[in-house]
């Protein structure tokens, strides 16, 4: 790859190819490779965690946030989403407009139309999704309505993603 825009490519991203496949690497061609000397020379925000030696390379866009993890020495661990915007102000990735996992009614009708397994947690005032992929869908309820406000992606097997949703929705039982 040459000096493609990082940025341009992984919000031309959806929202549901993501879940589906897990990461944004995965989503891009097999000839992009995400590079922490790219993602930083292209983020909108970078925080530094020196004790664990990680790197948090953030993309804004209208309606959401993308966060990629990376090792101090450029390897990519994960990234994930995180959304802010409310109902019709462009939560999907590579588009504008509101997102079919927006709300949890959204993403049980999607899930079904895909014939993708429901796996739930109640996790307080949180509902995850876990989904074969490994990602984890995260709603919060705002104003009578449960909203989509962050996607985890791909970083665990879906196994010990579920064992540590479990453990946590267990624990607050």
């Amino acid at each position: 790859m040459n000096d493609e825009c990082i940025k341009q490519l992984v919000g031309a991203v959806s929202l549901e190819q993501y879940v589906v496949q897990g990461t944004f690497q995965r989503c891009l061609s097999a000839d992009v490779q995400i590079t922490l000397e790219q993602a930083k020379a292209q983020a909108d925000e970078i925080w530094s965690v020196r004790k664990e030696e990680l790197e948090v390379i953030s993309f804004d866009y209208e309606g959401y946030t993308v966060n990629m993890t990376f090792q101090t020495d450029g390897l990519l661990l994960f990234d994930s989403v995180d959304i802010w915007a409310k109902e019709g102000g462009g939560t999907t990735t590579g588009s504008s407009k509101p997102g079919a996992l927006e709300t949890l009614e959204g993403w049980q009708h999607y899930a079904e139309n895909e014939g993708m397994q429901l796996e739930g947690f109640d996790i307080g005032d949180e509902q995850v999704y876990l989904l074969p992929s490994a990602v984890t869908l995260h709603y919060l309820k705002q104003e009578n309505k449960w909203r989509l406000v962050k996607v985890a992606g791909a970083y665990r097997s879906v196994e010990q993603v579920r064992d540590r949703l479990q453990n946590i929705a267990n624990a607050r039982m």
